[in-house]
């Protein structure tokens, strides 16, 4: 009894809050890679139905800690930030990653792999639906990583801190994206973190995650 009692001890240490954000994310991300997509969810097209149910998974998640603990919007990211300042940012990010993106099409095999959904290649409908549905998706997937995740732990670790762990768990989920782009995403997940905490908001990083990714798919059908 004493062996558990001490461990109680050394778990009461632990910031709830912070604590359950780390296990819930955890949990989550574990779910959003084994769950299949529910047959409900666009049944003629897998592919689109599996980006609105993960979209719908990451978004609405981090709600749960987020009333528990009684949360404010901005808490979580959840504002327009620093509006005067981040458009301004993403716009120059964007032209820095168009240019890597040309050269790593020109020399890598990223031309075969995207667009992912292979239909967009078909046609203007097929393209701007998956780019809806695909901005959907980033919404998502930014606001758990950028928003919930790094503006959560910020609350009591150091927020430079909060920007390497969000990184970790981000970067593990393109295990299964080609190697130049899961290795470019450890990176994109410190650089994604700082653009969040200055802007005060996950919103720039959702565009701007957009934005680079429907580049590489006009790249990809272009070249």
């Amino acid at each position: 009894m004493e062996i558990i009692r001490r461990y109680l001890r050394e778990f009461k240490k632990f910031d709830l809050e912070t604590a359950f954000i780390i296990i819930w994310s955890s949990f989550i991300l574990l779910v959003s890679l084994y769950a299949g997509r529910p047959k409900f969810i666009w049944d003629r097209e897998p592919f689109l139905g599996r980006l609105l149910f993960l979209g719908a998974v990451y978004g609405l998640s981090p709600f749960v800690p987020f009333f528990i603990f009684r949360n404010r919007p901005r808490d979580y990211g959840i504002s327009v930030g620093k509006l005067k300042i981040w458009p301004k940012d993403i716009l120059l990010y964007l032209a820095i990653m168009v240019v890597i993106l040309l050269v790593a099409f020109k020399f890598s095999r990223l031309k075969v792999t995207y667009p992912l959904y292979y239909k967009a290649k078909y046609g203007a409908d097929h393209f701007l639906i998956y780019q809806a549905v695909q901005l959907f998706h980033m919404v998502g997937w930014e606001f758990f990583f950028r928003g919930f995740m790094l503006f959560g732990l910020s609350k009591k670790l150091d927020p430079k801190l909060s920007i390497l762990i969000q990184t970790i768990p981000f970067a593990l989920m393109h295990y299964r994206k080609p190697p130049l782009e899961a290795y470019g995403s450890i990176f994109a997940g410190v650089f994604q973190g700082a653009i969040a905490q200055q802007a005060g908001s996950f919103l720039p990083c959702a565009i701007l995650h957009w934005l680079v990714a429907l580049a590489a798919d006009i790249i990809g059908i272009i070249l």
